[in-house]
């Protein structure tokens, strides 16, 4: 069984509530093909022991002429620790059907509160490769082992998995995948413009041709909130500084030009205490510009680990 007992990217000293940790490029494709993303039947752990498991189920469907290009398996794991000793997990996956194959560890983005804290322990995102999915209907089961020693715990919020493929069938586009883990939180100090994170989607758009954007976010505890909070986050789409001119002169100019300075939305994520992986997928089609594309996440009070941003072109 491969274990990821080591960190597998180098991590920078800081970490902090505030957005020091934006995710970065992991993958793109253009031509004819889609992508995909699962949770499975995912539902959050509790506190999982050494040698203790915790298995998702997924059912993928793919086109009869898929060709896979890109796919990862997400493990989104929180509170690591000895004790009360902060250590980094020790992650075992498997996935089944018969024979049961182990995945090979490729990254792991961690990042935690950064200050003086009984609880300031680990969270993050591993990501596994293996096992390709096979064009039709994959069922495929996935389970994590608390591969750690003595009394090593962990929680699980979830599993994903992605694919991206190639398809003649399917439209032509372009799908650029961004992965990481920011922990962002409106609170002890940390300004809701410090905890906003922004992700930049480096390529080119075709927007003469432009027929869809699609975006999904991934993040964990994102919506989940013990309190009633109001706005508690927000998803800006190449949203620019509103300028500074009268409150009168920047309606007219959303008015005119109502695209120009991009959206804002807010609340965009939900989870509860079972289903702990906040998602927001939407359609952007309207914001999309021919180059420095971006968005950016912020937290104002929800407290959430941004993990994955996926945006999806399609041409006509």
């Amino acid at each position: 069984m491969i274990i990821a007992g080591v960190v597998l990217l180098a991590m920078p000293a800081a970490a902090t509530y505030a957005a020091d940790r934006p995710l970065t490029g992991a993958f793109s494709y253009e031509g004819n093909g889609d992508c995909l993303f699962s949770t499975g039947n995912s539902t959050y752990s509790g506190t999982l022991y050494a040698g203790g498991r915790y298995p998702v189920a997924f059912t993928v469907d793919l086109p009869q002429d898929a060709i896979v290009k890109y796919q990862r398996y997400y493990v989104y794991w929180a509170w690591s620790r000895r004790d009360q000793q902060t250590v980094y997990p020790t992650i075992a996956v498997t996935r089944e059907p018969v024979p049961t194959s182990p995945l090979e560890p490729v990254s792991r983005y961690v990042d935690n509160k950064g200050f003086s804290s009984p609880s300031d322990f680990y969270s993050g995102m591993d990501t596994f490769s293996g096992g390709t999915l096979s064009p039709g209907k994959n069922e495929v089961t996935l389970e994590v082992e608390n591969a750690g020693e003595g009394n090593s715990t962990f929680v699980i919020q979830g599993i994903g998995i992605i694919a991206v493929y190639e398809s003649p069938s399917s439209p032509k586009g372009l799908v650029i995948v961004e992965e990481g883990c920011d922990m962002l939180y409106n609170s002890f100090g940390i300004t809701p413009q410090m905890a906003t994170s922004r992700v930049d989607f480096s390529h080119d758009v075709d927007t003469d041709h432009l027929k869809k954007a699609s975006l999904e976010l991934v993040a964990p505890s994102g919506g989940y909130s013990r309190s009633d909070i109001i706005r508690k986050n927000a998803l800006y789409v190449n949203s620019q500084e509103k300028p500074d001119l009268p409150s009168f002169f920047t309606v007219i100019l959303d008015l005119v030009f109502p695209n120009a300075q991009g959206k804002e939305w807010t609340d965009v994520f939900f989870s509860d205490q079972q289903q702990q992986i906040g998602i927001d997928t939407r359609d952007v089609t309207p914001y999309i510009t021919k180059r420095s594309n971006f968005i950016a996440v912020q937290d104002r009070g929800d407290y959430l680990l941004l993990t994955n941003a996926i945006l999806h072109i399609e041409y006509a």
